[in-house]
């Protein structure tokens, strides 16, 4: 018998934004999360010590999906008085900072999506060519700073391993 505690695989990552709206709207139209797990105000005080702000912080969210699945959601999270920003080099990476990785059939008209919608593109679409491995990617920021990786691929190969 196997007692190893099993972890399942990534279920969201959770963002703390400065506009919600304005980060669901990135998030639905710049990278078509366009389903909704769920929307609200968080309210219970284990919310307010899970997220480590004082009990009287107005926490209001938004959980955006790609698909039926609930699996590699993005929650959004706006906390009102607002916690203070993380210091760091916008133009590359920092230590200790995460970075969302997306697939997308055309990288160029995402990127596109990206800039009207108020992200930051740290580096353009470029070839990366690795053993057998030959596709674009780019790699931006959304509105309040997280790190983005675009990947272009056909739909049909989303399933496939991204490593070669």
């Amino acid at each position: 018998m196997n007692d190893t505690p099993q972890v399942s695989r990534l279920v969201r990552a959770a963002i703390f934004v400065s506009d919600l709206e304005k980060s669901v709207r990135f998030y639905k139209e710049a990278l078509a999360l366009t389903g909704v797990y769920a929307r609200g105000v968080l309210e219970h005080k284990v919310g307010h010590a899970l997220v480590g702000v004082p009990q009287d912080s107005v926490i209001r969210y938004e959980i955006v999906k790609a698909d039926e699945l609930n699996f590699g959601m993005v929650g959004l999270f706006e906390v009102k008085p607002s916690p203070p920003p993380l210091r760091r080099e916008s133009r590359g990476a920092n230590l200790g900072e995460g970075c969302m990785v997306f697939f997308a059939t055309d990288i160029h008209a995402a990127r596109d999506r990206i800039v009207k919608l108020g992200g930051e593109i740290v580096c353009e679409p470029q070839l990366l060519a690795v053993h057998t491995l030959r596709q674009l990617e780019m790699t931006c920021r959304d509105p309040d700073g997280m790190l983005i990786n675009i990947i272009e691929r056909p739909t049909e190969d989303w399933n496939d391993d991204v490593a070669q």
